[in-house]
């Protein structure tokens, strides 16, 4: 089935896949850590109007109670050649999947699932462009 409507995006997603995870926390109360988040992506174009993103998101804390770490890919098609317009919408739409999958992970026994709160796209990319420069 297929819905055509004006508001449709140029950016169409093709496949998405959980390509690694891990995930390990100690015995102890995890419940109030406070867990940094590093996200980082790489962006491939791998035929005439097809891109790979891969994405990946490291949580953890100092004392390493916790942590995990998720690898996902997804291809994109688009005519569009704007590699930051392509970079920034293909991690909006991405970045739901991989919260998702994060909380399920995270749904076990003896401790809270971990539901990661929405990111700001365009400043996670500019800190990375930031630092490169």
């Amino acid at each position: 089935m297929e819905i055509k409507n004006k508001y449709q995006s140029p950016l169409k997603m093709k496949e998405i896949m959980i390509l690694e995870s891990s995930f390990r926390r100690s015995e102890e109360d995890i419940d109030h850590l406070e867990l940094g988040f590093r996200p980082e992506r790489k962006i491939e174009k791998i035929g005439e109007d097809q891109y790979k993103i891969e994405f990946e998101v490291y949580l953890g804390d100092d004392e390493e109670k916790l942590s995990l770490y998720v690898k996902c890919a997804a291809i994109f098609e688009t005519e569009q050649e704007n590699m930051g317009l392509i970079e920034r919408n293909a991690i909006a739409i991405i970045f739901p999947y991989v919260r998702a999958y994060i909380s399920a992970l995270t749904s076990q026994p003896g401790m809270s699932p971990i539901v990661l709160p929405p990111i700001n796209i365009i400043a996670m990319l500019n800190d990375d462009r930031g630092k490169n420069e």
